[in-house]
Formats: C-alpha cells, structure tokens, sequence
C-alpha cells in the first residue's frame, strides 16, 4: 500500500498492507473509514512522559471491526483465517483484549471441526488461554490451555505442547505455587529437548530466572535472564526484548541496585514501545513505582502508580491493579497517611485473595505487619508478619524469612 491514509491506525495499516491490495486499500479507506476523525491528543506533556496513549485503542477497536466485515467478503477462506491470525497476535501485544478474544473465538469456530484445520483451532484456543491468564482468570485459562494441549496431542505438535506447559507453569507461578510452576517449566523443556525453538526455550528461562529471583537465586536468575535475552535479541523479538529487560530490573531491585533497576526498566519501555505492547507499559511504570519508594521520590512513585493503574484497568490486568494498591499503601504509610495506608494495602489483599496470588499476598502482608507496627498495634503486626513469614517458608526464600523473623523479636 503506497499510498498514504491518515486516518488509518498502524495496525490496521499493517494488515491492509500484507492482505489486500491498492485498489481494495482505497476501497477501505473510501468507503469504511471516510466518516472516520482524527482524534485531538489532550495532553502532550503527559503522553511524552510515559510513551503510551490508552485513547488510540478505541479506534484501533472501531478499525479492525470494520476491517474483519471488509475482509470475510473479500479474501478466501484461508487467507481469511490467516488475517485474523495476524490481527489476533497484535491485537493480544497492544492490549485490546476483548477484540483478542473475539477474533480468536471466531478463529476456533472457523476450523474446530476441520481436520486440516486443527492446528489453527488449537493455537486460538492457546491463545484465549493467554489472554484470560493475563486477567487472572485461572480457571478460564485452564480451560482453554486443556483443549490447546489435547488438539497438539492428537497434531503431534510438540510446540504448541511445550508453550501450554509453559503457561500453565506461568499459572501456578503468578499463583504463588512455585513448586507446580516449575513441574510445568521442566516438562516444557523435557517436550523441546529435540526441538531447535530457541525463542520459546528463552520464553520458558524467563520463567525459571523468575522463581530464582523470588526465591532470592539472584545470580542464576540473572543467567537465565540474560540466555534469553541473547535468543530474542538473535530472533528480533522485541516484544520478548521488553519482557526480559523488565525482568532484569526487578532482579536489580531485589538486590536495591536501584540505578541499574531503572536503566532495565527504561531499555524495556523503550522496547515495548517499538511495538505497541501495553502489558509491558504498565507493568514497567508499576516497577519504576516501587523502586521511587525505596528512594523516598513519593512524588514519582504516585505518578508511575496512577499510569500504571490506567493500564491495568484498560487491560482488566487484576494482578497489576491489586499490586498498584499496595504501592499506594507504601506511598501513603511514608507520608504517615496511616489510615489512607491501611485501606490501601487491604485492598490489595482482598484483591489477591480473590485471584489466589499467594506471593503478592504475602508481600501485601509484610507491608501491612510494617503498617502496624508503625501504629503501635502489635498483635495485628505480628498476624501480617505471621502470615506472610508461613508463605516464604513454604517456597524457602531465605531473605524474606530472615528479616521477617528479625523483625518480629522486636
């Protein structure tokens, strides 16, 4: 497509380009989009701060809806499949997750019951796993990673196989329940030991560097962090880029090399901007928070958290939310806003309560013991410290269990 439309957002633009032609381009433009407005940009100062316009996504949304009408009149069956395939995996990278779960939905339905189709049906399947994982929908995401994995099987696609293990994994480790996640990861890579995927092997490092810094293996994770940065810098997988370096900060901010942490966090955003990727948006900003907590910048912490809460609920991203609570509750325990603190920090444990996240409930119990220690209110202190202090035994993370116990002899 050489010519250009204004009005046209950049994802739509890249699919009219690889799918159609310019005469079916103008067609589009002419006949779809011509009611369509530029949209004003309120607020230059802030989107140049944090590198993200959540408005853009409604007309990306409007865009490809008229897109896939478009299409299905105009493409054959396979090339059909193949847009919507295209649009599925960009839709899921840019956050527009309700389009993600139409279009997949509609992917599974268009091949479920054709043999030569089957493959397709279980990577959208895979897919809506993906998605309602990354809203914390346990339960939904089982269940379509259960019909991913059977319709691998019956394909022989070991692939598809290792990349529901290693979400499931992914599952029981944003769960808390390290020891499940790392049965997954493990069996991953048991299914790739004959298979030269070296960006889904560096997929599944990430996870394994991830329970290593949680379990305070800074080293190790930092080695499995830095594998896989190798492989998806090799491959150009920017997405993955941004994934990884976010991972690195947060082994640096574990270990209070706060400097290093923000220099991570920074390459990521930078990353995840080239394409789009707003899960890595608010996530980042969220890191960026905490670590201008432990530098008392409560200024900076707020403005990161309240972007990243944005985010969070554009992508009815719960863990993020309830996490985006608890930095909140940090901020204001700091400005001893303790009842302001107190509300905040139950929320976030109500809210992982509710998603069954152990380890952000016991981190969200450490703060809360600190809270209360700081109001004078011992018995209540040593409950959250309690209990938290239960957790990190369970998953022997040997820090967290020293100053925990440290600070309960006080």
């Amino acid at each position: 497509m050489s010519k250009n439309y204004p009005n046209i957002e950049p994802l739509v633009e890249e699919v009219i380009k690889n799918f159609f032609t310019e005469v079916e381009a103008e067609e589009f433009n002419s006949n779809y989009l011509a009611a369509e407005q530029p949209q004003d940009v309120s607020d230059e100062k802030l989107k140049e701060k944090f590198d993200v316009d959540l408005q853009s996504g409604i007309k990306t949304r409007s865009q490809v809806d008229l897109l896939i009408t478009f299409a299905e009149n105009k493409l054959s069956k396979e090339k059909f499949i193949d847009l919507l395939l295209f649009v599925g995996q960009s839709t899921i990278t840019s956050g527009e997750y309700s389009t993600a779960l139409e279009i997949h939905e509609k992917l599974a339905h268009s091949s479920e019951d054709t043999p030569q189709m089957k493959n397709i049906a279980a990577n959208a399947f895979l897919r809506m796993g993906e998605v309602y994982s990354s809203q914390a929908k346990w339960e939904l995401s089982f269940n379509y990673l259960g019909k991913a994995d059977k319709l691998f099987l019956e394909e022989n696609d070991v692939k598809g196989n290792a990349e529901c293990e290693n979400l499931m994994g992914t599952i029981f480790g944003d769960k808390g329940e390290l020891q499940k996640a790392v049965e997954h990861f493990e069996k991953a890579l048991d299914v790739l030991v004959d298979n030269p995927d070296n960006v889904l092997k560096g997929k599944i490092e990430i996870n394994l560097g991830i329970i290593n810094n949680i379990q305070g293996k800074y080293d190790s994770a930092l080695s499995y962090f830095r594998r896989a940065l190798l492989n998806f810098e090799k491959a150009d997988d920017i997405r993955r880029v941004a994934e990884v370096r976010q991972d690195m900060g947060m082994v640096y901010t574990q270990k209070k090399e706060f400097r290093e942490a923000l220099s991570e966090f920074d390459l990521s955003l930078m990353a995840a901007k080239e394409v789009n990727y707003l899960q890595s948006f608010g996530i980042n900003y969220l890191s960026k928070a905490y670590v201008y907590t432990q530098l008392s910048d409560f200024d900076f912490a707020e403005a990161f958290a309240d972007k990243s809460m944005e985010v969070a609920y554009k992508l009815d991203d719960k863990l993020t939310i309830a996490e985006v609570y608890k930095i909140k509750g940090i901020i204001q325990r700091n400005k001893n806003k303790l009842a302001a603190a107190e509300n905040y920090l139950l929320t976030s444990l109500r809210l992982n309560s509710e998603t069954g996240n152990k380890l952000n409930q016991a981190e969200t119990s450490y703060e809360l013991g600190i809270l209360y220690n700081m109001a004078d209110d011992k018995e209540k202190s040593n409950k959250y410290f309690a209990d938290a202090l239960d957790y990190y035994k369970m998953i022997e993370a040997e820090e967290e269990i020293r100053e925990i116990e440290k600070l309960l002899k006080k």
